[in-house]
């Protein structure tokens, strides 16, 4: 068997197509240097299969694929093909499998149209995978990792690795790599097991602990349960015993109705009676009331009007002093709140003033602690510098930390005080623009004024005052000033109140996957009220309300989530707001349709527990709803009890669930839900969301704000207009000294626009500090967190620095070490914060001073206030008694109409007395009517209530299959039934708390104990056959290497002794005990030099004699059909280079060989050549009729090399049959997870596969690891075949068809 011709198509440097025949014995190819003969190999080593394209010379494929030289356009796709001889050997053996005389083996590239690569692999021109073509090669004896092609560098690197790198390459040889995967699973999965079996035992302990304290717990909970089925037979003829109760209760009550019937039609009539009365009485009063109009008539009607209106005016004074007198006490508490207020900034002011200097003394003290702890840590490391070297270094280490971290500090407080400082400044020029912008609108509106002034001059005198109404102009430009502050706060207090407003919302949002959260509720609120899809009738909240607010906090719990679950009509309204909310990012929600909603009503043992004493009655029962989502309230509520008490809560516990008046819910299953909680954290009534209360207040918040801005700027709107009708008014005056006026107006108008001029030159002076302020503050800000980061990194390198020193310092001078670390961190933490303080006390020290000054001008307002609301009050007591002189004359003159008024007045006040008795006599018997009909409604619901509840005794009796006691049998009194029960519920409370889950407990940990045991048998045959597993594939690996080296060793010395004739050579194993600890040596003495000569004092040329005589070696340990070697010889002499062409012409006889080489030597002993050149257009192309030169008759020699070779062979069947691989034991599949502790795994968080693939990840060598990922890489990348090649080949099960990877 022989390669015949390689074929390339576009491959590398090989434009087009391309044939380079060979034939057997030995080939050289020789061509000028880039001419592209290497390609030839790279061809072979694409085809055999390379670990990476890397070995091609190739960061990826498709740099494989031709170019283009430089002319031709890129080529979209390659191939290359290897063509074998595959003639029958000697007893009719192919070494191929196929039948034919003739092997070909294709691996193609071509670019798909997104560029990327894809490949395919054919044989005979049949699709094929790159496993099955590389499983074929490799039976062959050609491999693309082998050594039966050695590239550039190869030599080189087998001549200069290490000794441990050489042994991996002996390992590959010998093929025991592959017994290390199965060593390490093996080990791996012993310690998984040993761990386990750690486990087991510590599980099974504990549980026969367990068991031990569940045996008692288990007999008190079957008494508990005993006594519990004789409280139940108690309870159900205690039952029986209140369904004849009731029977008579319902007789009662039917009595009682019957009577209050009656009464209810006597009261009837009576009200019809007293009716008809009440409305003569009000005919008699109309009458009674023209006659007083007649009499009051004429001028007696204008006197007693002008009686009136002065009686108003004086009533209306004294309403107006009261106002005023109030307004006067409220500015007197005013003043005295402003008193103490002052009071109060003074004296925080003068507390800010002491705790200024405290902070300055506190900076003293410290920075005086700062030296103190300095000296001490400096004696500190100086004791340590008495030290050893390391520690000496170490502490200069600290030491240089600790001076840097000093400086970081100092320029961190500098930085600091320097940004505070800047942003006083920037400060202080804000505030400085704001009134000088002010004082420049305050000028422009008087130049202004002047203006319209001197226009109206023009017109005739005014009849007003203009100064007058000039004060009451500037007046209100005072008012505008104040409300424009006042806007200004408003308008900012807006801003704050919607900027958080939108932070809480944004916060909302991100909470908005949890079901049913606010931002969820409220999106399906508006998707409600927009109509856009008709069914959602609210949140469960919202549709019910407690009937009594003190069960709310209980039924809340009760409910829980279910609050928040949205109750729409129908299961299509549901999905359609299930699709909503998906596609709007809504959140998620609950929804309970109407008409799907299965709801079971209570019944059995929740009936009888609902009677007991401190049972407060189902949720559904104290909630009020409309009688349409009564399903979605039962639903939710789960016919949950609501109970007094925790203590009735236990009583009654087992098959119910129940919520105590505290909010603690147990389950019917018997889990127990309770503890602290608060109004924010658990649903609302109202329809809203836990936290929604924090977003409505702040909504709240946001319209307070906007209403007081709106208040304010509608006021200086108001103002406004007035300033300007009153300068309407000015322009409209004049005055007869119109010259004057005219003179002033010049004057001030000079003046103002003086001022004008010289505040507009300050506003841009103020405009340009604030920005340069403002832009030193930024840079100030820049350097102070700058400046905070290096203190933060100067601080980690010297804590890092001091663990260092105090790891290697003794204890006493490490203790005290830290203690002055610690003390000077302190002082200089103390400093700092003084420092900070001192700058803060001093702003609050300054807004105090403001304060008061504030304080002072709003005590003087009130003052004056108080002072003119005393001058009204005057004004209106003299009003008051012109009125009163006025009403004693008109009295007077009234008097002669009293006679015949005061008559008929008595009349009236006797009529309208009696219109009064009879009224509240009607209103009387109404009442006891309404009463009654009121009695009569509780009646009716009593009877019914009555009624229902026999009807469920009597379900229950039934449902228990208790038949209903006859009325001749004799029954227990109800009170003796209860203490019946009483007793047995003392017996039962006796007990105590009682673990009714032991008795299921004590049998599951029975049953886990007897799990554990069995998991551990399990566990610890595994863990022996593991042990012995490991043990013999340690001892099959050691044989096979040590055989492998011995037989390498031989070829090896015999082949150097060939190369280097008077030389010797043989390889070493550093450590013959243990091979895999240690590495291999080539021990090889060249000719002329001694014995003792070391490797490395070997010249470069002798090393790689040595690394071509072992890959000889190996190559006569795993012979090939054909080897390769790219230019192997272009590091070696003449002489040297003679010998290894004369071997592979030797060895020729027996295999293929094909040599690139410019070696003139090598050239003259090769039996066939071929030539590469370039094609002059970047293309390279062999050359035909190529002569070769005579070759040497080496009869002799080669003789000598087949007898070498025969006894090689001799040799290698000589040896011991070697473990094979393939026929090692099999480490087996790792043990499914044990259900015994698997419990506990998933409790605590771990998976045991995740353990176990861990263990897989940290074992094994680095370099086999990496090797088998390159191959896996590779198969994968090679594996695919685009879908375009698929539809034109027959389907195999073999082909596999993807995208190669890229790098």
């Amino acid at each position: 068997m022989h390669l015949v011709r390689i074929e390339m198509e576009n491959f590398k440097s090989f434009g087009g197509q391309t044939v380079i025949p060979f034939e057997e014995g030995f080939t050289a190819i020789t061509g000028p240097n880039g001419s592209g003969k290497s390609n030839c190999g790279d061809a072979i080593g694409f085809v055999l299969g390379p670990k990476s394209t890397r070995s091609l010379r190739a960061s990826n494929v498709s740099e494989l694929i031709f170019n283009g030289g430089k002319t031709g356009s890129p080529a979209k796709h390659m191939s290359a093909t290897l063509v074998f001889n595959n003639s029958p050997e000697i007893g009719g053996r192919r070494r191929l499998r196929s039948d034919s005389d003739e092997v070909s083996f294709t691996r193609s590239v071509r670019l798909n149209r997104k560029g990327e690569p894809v490949s395919s692999f054919k044989i005979n021109d049949n699709p094929s995978s790159a496993t099955e073509m590389r499983r074929i090669l490799s039976e062959a004896g050609l491999r693309g990792d082998g050594y039966n092609i050695v590239l550039q560098g190869d030599v080189t690197n087998l001549a200069t690795m290490t000794p441990h790198k050489r042994r991996g390459v002996l390992e590959q040889v010998a093929g025991v790599t592959a017994y290390d995967e199965e060593i390490r699973k093996a080990n791996t999965q012993r310690k998984h097991v040993e761990t386990s079996i750690e486990t087991i035992d510590i599980f099974e302990a504990d549980q026969k602990s367990r068991l031990q304290e569940l045996e008692k717990e288990r007999e008190q909970a079957l008494r508990f349960r005993q006594l519990k089925e004789d409280v139940d037979l108690a309870r159900l003829t205690l039952e029986q015993s209140r369904h004849r109760n009731r029977e008579g209760e319902v007789s009662l009550l039917l009595e009682e109705r019957s009577n209050y019937i009656g009464r209810e039609k006597e009261l009837s009539e009576e009200i019809g009676s007293s009716g008809r009365r009440l409305d003569d009485f009000d005919k008699e009063l109309v009458e009674l009331a023209n006659q007083l109009d007649d009499v009051l008539g004429g001028d007696a009607k204008g006197i007693i009007d002008k009686i009136r209106q002065f009686e108003i005016e004086a009533e209306t004074a004294s309403d107006r002093i009261g106002d005023h007198q109030r307004a006067i006490d409220s500015a007197e508490d005013e003043i005295e709140i402003l008193e103490r207020e002052s009071q109060g900034a003074e004296e925080a002011r003068k507390k800010a003033e002491n705790s200024i200097e405290e902070l300055r003394q506190a900076v003293k003290d410290s920075i005086s602690s700062l030296k103190k702890a300095e000296e001490e840590e400096r004696l500190a490391r100086k004791a340590i510098e008495s030290g050893d070297k390391h520690g000496r270094d170490l502490n200069r280490a600290l030491g240089q930390a600790t001076e840097l971290e000093q400086k970081a500090s100092s320029k961190f407080s500098q930085a600091q005080l320097d940004y505070d400082r800047a942003y006083q400044r920037s400060q202080i020029a804000s505030e400085s623009l704001a009134d000088i912008e002010q004082a420049f609108e305050a000028a422009e509106l008087e130049r202004d004024d002047n203006a319209l002034m001197g226009e109206d001059l023009q017109e005739e005198t005014p009849e007003v005052s203009r100064q007058s109404l000039a004060n009451e102009l500037m007046s209100l430009q005072k008012q505008e000033r104040s409300l424009v502050d006042d806007r200004d706060r408003a308008e900012s207090r807006l801003r704050k109140a919607e900027m958080d407003l939108a932070k809480a919302r944004a916060r909302q949002e991100t909470r908005s996957s949890t079901p049913g959260s606010a931002f969820t509720l409220a999106a399906l609120s508006k998707l409600r009220e927009s109509g856009e899809i008709h069914g959602i009738l609210g949140t469960l909240g919202e549709l019910a309300s407690p009937k009594d607010p003190s069960h709310e906090e209980a039924l809340s719990f009760a409910f829980g989530g279910g609050l928040r679950s949205i109750v729409v009509t129908s299961d299509h309204v549901a999905s359609k707001c299930i699709s909503w909310l998906r596609k709007n990012g809504g959140g998620r929600a609950t929804f309970l349709p109407l008409n799907k909603l299965s709801v079971s009503r209570p019944q059995g043992r929740t009936l009888l527990v609902a009677r007991n004493p401190g049972i407060v009655g189902f949720v559904h029962d104290l909630l009020e709803f409309d009688p349409s989502v009564e399903a979605a309230v039962r639903y939710a509520g789960r016919n949950t009890l609501v109970v007094e008490s925790m203590e009735v809560a236990r009583e009654n516990m087992g098959g119910v669930r129940m919520v105590t008046l505290e909010g603690s819910v147990i389950e019917s299953s018997g889990a127990m839900t309770g503890g602290s909680s608060s109004k924010r954290d658990r649903p609302r009534f109202d329809g809203s969301g836990a936290g929604s209360s924090g977003i409505d207040r702040l909504e709240s918040a946001v319209q307070d704000a906007d209403l007081v801005f709106t208040t304010v700027d509608g006021a200086l709107r108001e103002l406004r207009r007035g300033q300007q009708e009153l300068r309407d008014r000015i322009h409209g005056l004049d005055n007869d000294d119109h010259s004057v006026k005219m003179r002033n107006w010049k004057a001030d108008m000079e003046r103002t626009e003086r001022e004008l001029k010289e505040i507009r030159s300050k506003l841009n002076a103020a405009n340009k500090e604030l920005k340069d302020c403002e832009s030193e503050k930024d840079r100030m800000e820049g350097i102070r967190e700058q400046a905070r980061q290096e203190l933060e990194e100067a601080s980690l390198n010297r804590d890092k620095a001091a663990e260092d020193l105090q790891s290697h310092t003794p204890d006493h001078l490490s203790g005290k070490l830290r203690e002055a670390e610690r003390a000077r961190t302190d002082a200089e933490r103390t400093r700092v914060m003084s420092e900070a303080s001192i700058e803060t006390s001093s702003q609050q020290l300054r807004i105090l001073v403001d304060r008061v000054s504030e304080i002072g001008r709003q005590m003087s307002a009130q003052k004056e206030s108080a002072s003119r609301s005393r001058k009204e009050i005057d004004e209106l007591n003299s009003i008051i008694e012109k009125s009163e002189s006025e009403l004693v004359e008109l009295r007077a003159q009234a008097s002669q109409f009293d006679e015949e008024q005061r008559l008929l007045n008595d009349r009236r006040d006797e009529l309208v007395e009696e219109r009064a008795s009879l009224r509240a006599h009607l209103e009387r018997i109404s009442q006891e009517k309404q009463n009654i009909s009121g009695r009569l409604e509780e009646l009716s619901v009593q009877i019914k209530q009555r009624r229902e509840a026999l009807e469920e005794i009597v379900a229950e009796l039934k449902a228990a299959g208790i038949p209903i006691p006859p009325e001749h049998e004799h029954l227990p009194t109800v009170a003796e039934a209860e203490r019946s029960v009483q007793g047995l519920e003392r017996r039962l409370g006796a007990l105590g708390d009682v673990n009714m889950l032991a008795i299921e407990q004590y049998d599951a940990a029975q049953s886990r104990i007897s799990d554990l045991m069995a998991d551990g048998k399990l566990l610890r045959q595994r863990r022996d056959e593991l042990s012995k597993i490991a043990d013999q594939l340690e001892d099959e690996r050691r044989t096979r290497l040590l055989n492998v080296f011995d037989h390498v060793n031989n070829n090896f010395r015999r082949v150097y002794e060939i190369l280097q004739p008077s030389g010797s050579g043989e390889l070493r194993l550093e450590n013959e005990t243990n091979p895999f600890e240690g590495g291999l040596e080539m021990a090889c003495v060249p000719p002329g030099k001694s014995k003792n000569t070391r490797r490395t004092a070997l010249s470069g040329g002798e090393k790689s004699m040595a690394a071509l005589a072992l890959i000889f070696a190996i190559q006569d340990y795993e012979p090939s059909p054909f080897y390769y070697f790219d230019e192997v010889d272009q590091n070696l002499d003449p002489f040297n280079s003679e010998k290894i062409a004369a071997l592979c012409r030797m060895r020729s006889g027996m295999a293929q060989f094909i040599m690139v080489t410019l070696r003139k030597v090598s050239l003259t002993l090769a039996d066939h050549h071929i030539g590469i050149t370039h094609a002059g257009n970047g293309c390279s192309q062999r050359i035909t009729d190529f002569d070769r030169a005579a070759a040497l008759d080496l009869s002799e020699e080669i003789e000598a090399e087949e007898r070498a070779r025969e006894a090689s062979e001799a040799e290698k069947e000589s040896m011991p049959e070697l473990p094979s691989p393939d026929e090692m034991p099999r480490t087996p599949e790792p043990l499914p997870e044990l259900s015994s502790i698997g419990g506990l795994a998933d409790r605590a968080g771990v998976d045991v596969a995740d353990v176990q693939e861990e263990g897989h990840e940290g074992a094994g060598n680095l370099d086999a690891l990496r090797g088998r990922t390159e191959e896996v890489s590779e198969d994968i990348g090679e594996s695919q075949i685009d879908d375009e090649s698929m539809e034109n080949m027959p389907e195999s099960p073999d082909v596999i068809e993807a995208k190669e990877e890229s790098s």
